[in-house]
């Protein structure tokens, strides 16, 4: 159960976000870290660990830990240019084995630019990714349902035309699937479901209402893709399913 009760991210969290992105260095944040961990650090726990309890009495399978699901705000500087220390936003990911990297999970974005929660079939494995477009190639009338039902629920897949780093073709083994109806899903490395945040919704209770009901609605990607990881890992479905 969660250490407190999620009643939403204070509107002094996103204000320090915001004050971050003009002054971020160690002083600045130091001085101010108390208000990171109460109106940011903490809110982000409870809302982990109370969408999780609410996806287990659901029986869907995604769930979070506040230590392991939640990212850090300290950037990692040692291979880049960029040496800004801190991340100018709060983010989390849940998933069905509560791990960073398993695909088909929640990903929540809470930030002074936007704030977002994302169905994420991300970054996935070589193996799985080709899998997933023979599939869409074998079996396009399947993708194609999965792609009408999230339309009934007001939802779509991100287009590669607005993922920048989709292919700018599309991969070794599929371009006759080019002039056909999912010929342009073949170019995505990644399968997701996006739905923006109003700070408003960010800063009420009802966020963690709002994302039971997100994944819900995003349920026949998830089935989908869940499967497909299912058969490509070598593992039983009841990792995913019930």
């Amino acid at each position: 159960m969660p250490a407190q009760r999620f009643n939403g991210f204070p509107p002094r969290g996103l204000t320090f976000l915001r004050g971050l992105e003009k002054r971020n260095d160690r002083a600045w944040f130091q001085a101010r870290k108390s208000i990171y961990e109460d109106d940011l650090l903490g809110p982000m726990q409870a809302l982990v660990a109370e969408l999780s309890d609410r996806f287990m009495r659901k029986r869907i399978p995604i769930y979070g830990d506040v230590r392991r699901s939640i990212f850090r705000i300290y950037r990692d500087v040692r291979f880049t240019h960029d040496k800004r220390p801190y991340k100018t936003h709060m983010s989390a990911y849940l998933s069905p084995d509560g791990g960073r990297h398993t695909p088909g999970g929640l990903y929540i974005h809470i930030g002074p630019k936007g704030s977002f929660l994302s169905l994420a079939f991300y970054d996935l494995e070589k193996s799985l990714l080709e899998r997933w477009r023979r599939e869409m190639a074998e079996k396009p009338k399947e993708f194609q349902a999965v792609l009408r039902a999230l339309a009934r629920a007001g939802l779509g897949l991100i287009p590669a035309d607005e993922e920048e780093d989709s292919l700018t073709r599309l991969p070794r083994g599929f371009a006759h699937m080019a002039e056909t109806p999912l010929g342009d899903y073949f170019r995505l490395r990644h399968f997701l479901v996006h739905e923006d945040l109003t700070e408003k919704q960010v800063g009420s209770r009802l966020l963690v209402d709002r994302g039971v009901r997100f994944v819900e609605r995003c349920r026949p990607l998830l089935v989908h893709g869940w499967r497909l990881a299912a058969a490509v890992l070598d593992t039983s479905e009841d990792r995913f399913f019930d």
